[in-house]
């Protein structure tokens, strides 16, 4: 007797029903997970150093450091930009912005290039605290208060922040809130991860711990570095806090593509069986596209169609609508199909050892 087959196109329709289920437990993580105060303790707060590693930033940096010069931090601060051996104006930017610049040539061997700059900067800034911020991140001015005071109230040795997106494109806001959304489905209590674009650690435990040089070889370093500072006892918390920055991770298709890619190929490692329900959520809000070809190709009924596809945009429908209209839930499936396509082609080139571009190197 044959065996059955394991595809078939009611399999693969079916499918799109979970999109729903774990769009709603998507949702409930998202609303229930904590969310950083608007008011601050009065009082001064800790020396700060703001450390920024940055690469080819040089389009980025001058809205960056005029929201870092605004800023009504109570303390002693400084801004350090790390340049990590551009090929464009950022140092010049830097100094011209009037950051302290810290130049380094490149990772040394075994180093990824983020890691090595962030750690370079922390060996160089002179607070107690350290908050590490990327170029395309622009800030409130009363956001570093409120963290290190968040952060000193709650006897914290590392706070991480999920800040504000801004998109430039709709294919952009699309791909985003799917990966959002996914994320939030998959998250569990004991996922400790950190948000790279936001890190305030207490200088101490940065040096205790060794920081970015413990987890220096790392492509997903804050995923790393998060479960580093778990494992080693470190009190840490990762919030809501769409009052304190916003940032434009992207700046073109091209961009988003490899973006997805680097964050597919690496967020399995650290994720671990949280990152099947995030892909499962992926793949049941794009499987839509598939009952579209199934109709064409004569293999399904019409009549799946709406029902699958109207499946997939309600548990899409408050992620799109934080940043757009909920209208955009019904181009969902569009979203996931680049999210998965650049998941599984990252994961691809890893296996074969070819990397993923980001930034002129290979990560």
């Amino acid at each position: 007797m044959p065996l059955p087959s394991l595809w078939s196109w009611k399999r693969a329709a079916t499918l799109t029903f979970l999109a729903l289920p774990l769009g709603v437990r998507a949702e409930r993580n998202y609303r229930i997970m904590p969310r950083l105060p608007h008011v601050a303790r009065s009082g001064r707060l800790p020396s700060l150093s703001i450390i920024v590693p940055a690469r080819n930033e040089a389009h980025n940096l001058p809205a960056l450091l005029a929201s870092l010069r605004t800023l009504c931090y109570p303390g002693d601060l400084e801004i350090v930009v790390v340049d990590d051996g551009s090929v464009d104006d950022t140092p010049y930017i830097a100094e011209r912005c009037g950051a302290r610049v810290l130049r380094v040539d490149g990772p040394p061997p075994g180093w990824r290039g983020k890691p090595h700059a962030c750690h370079c900067g922390a060996e160089r800034a002179c607070g107690e605290w350290l908050l590490f911020t990327d170029a395309d991140t622009v800030h409130a001015a009363a956001g570093p208060g409120l963290a290190v005071s968040y952060a000193l109230e709650q006897e914290l040795d590392v706070l991480s922040l999920f800040v504000r997106q801004e998109h430039r494109s709709r294919l952009e806001r699309l791909a985003l809130s799917v990966a959002f959304a996914g994320l939030f489905a998959g998250r569990r209590p004991d996922n400790y991860v950190l948000n790279g674009q936001y890190i305030l650690i207490r200088r101490k435990v940065y040096q205790e711990s060794g920081g970015f040089a413990a987890v220096h070889g790392e492509a997903i370093e804050d995923l790393a570095l998060g479960n580093f500072l778990h494992r080693c006892g470190f009190r840490t918390a990762l919030l809501l806090a769409d009052h304190v920055a916003t940032v434009r991770m992207y700046d073109d298709f091209r961009h988003v593509w490899h973006g997805m890619m680097r964050l597919g190929a690496g967020s399995l490692r650290w994720s671990g069986l949280s990152s099947l329900v995030t892909a499962l959520f992926i793949a049941a809000t794009m499987s839509p596209l598939i009952v579209l070809t199934g109709v064409v190709a004569g293999q399904l009924r019409l009549r799946w169609l709406p029902v699958t596809w109207l499946a997939a945009a309600l548990g899409m429908v408050p992620w799109v609508q934080r940043t757009g209209y909920a209208f955009d839930a019904l181009l969902a499936p569009i979203g996931a199909l680049l999210v998965q396509g650049a998941a599984v082609w990252g994961l691809l080139r890893r296996v074969l050892r070819l990397g993923t571009p980001w930034k002129g190197r290979r990560v």
